[in-house]
């Protein structure tokens, strides 16, 4: 396995394939931590082992000592999920936790992932992924909660993407409702609005459309005010991310 390795400022370096000896550094101080405090993510040791086995672990060290550590997972190949994120206690509130994410968020980035979400444990940490730019989540009707559980979940687009819009300006569209077909008629305007550009000659978005929805949800695409297709997120044949994210990039005549 190459060992895939991004040299930072101030001494840093950050790596994607970690060694065994790395990982054992980060257990040591995980147990350490647990057993001064009672806290870390040492009770999660199994899945940070697990991340580290499917090469789904980051690492950050400093002159040759891991002082923190970031798992991760695909939940398609467009989309994915942070798990867990620590800096060794003693080295926290120096930004290093910023470092360690931003050269994630680039890998995850160069690998096409579009937008990648996360749930933030424990609560505390939720400015801090604000501050490095995730939103939160639209709050949509109560059947289709994107918080799992009582941790709020944050996500964040990293790539260039179509904004949405409150009005119908181009030629052809996508509208979404963040409810089912059968709740909704032609008198209840769309959440969202997307107008489309293409690339030229091609049916391929100027822009893609990365949005949070449900794959129960409505979708809705027309063109000169005629509907193509007006069903169900999962009954279309497009990229969609089905469950978390529609991610839309070209649309097939």
């Amino acid at each position: 396995m190459t060992t895939e390795i991004h040299n930072t400022t101030d001494n840093f370096q950050v790596t994607f394939s970690p060694t065994d000896k790395q990982v054992g550094e980060i257990e040591k101080w995980l147990i350490a931590e647990r057993q001064k405090t009672g806290d870390g993510f040492y009770c999660n040791w199994n899945i940070i082992k697990s991340s580290f086995d499917k090469n789904e672990l980051a690492t950050i060290s400093l002159k040759n000592k891991t002082i923190g550590f970031a798992t991760w997972r695909l939940t398609t190949d467009k989309t994915a999920r942070i798990e867990i994120t620590e800096v060794k206690p003693t080295h926290r509130k120096k930004g290093i936790g910023k470092k360690l994410t931003t050269h994630l968020l680039n890998f995850l980035k160069d690998k096409g992932v579009c937008v990648v979400d996360l749930q933030c444990s424990p609560d505390t940490s939720e400015p801090v992924w604000k501050r490095l730019g995730f939103v939160e989540f639209p709050d949509p009707p109560e059947n289709y909660n994107f918080n799992f559980d009582d941790n709020k979940k944050l996500y964040s687009i990293l790539t260039e993407h179509l904004h949405t819009s409150s009005v119908q300006r181009a030629d052809e569209t996508i509208e979404l409702w963040n409810d089912e077909p059968y709740t909704t008629d032609e008198n209840t305007p769309p959440t969202y609005i997307w107008n489309l550009e293409f690339i030229d000659g091609t049916r391929k978005l100027l822009k893609p459309i990365i949005h949070p929805a449900h794959y129960e949800w409505r979708l809705r695409w027309r063109i000169n005010g005629k509907t193509i297709k007006d069903d169900k997120i999962k009954r279309f044949k497009t990229e969609i991310d089905f469950g978390t994210f529609i991610i839309i990039d070209e649309l097939t005549l």
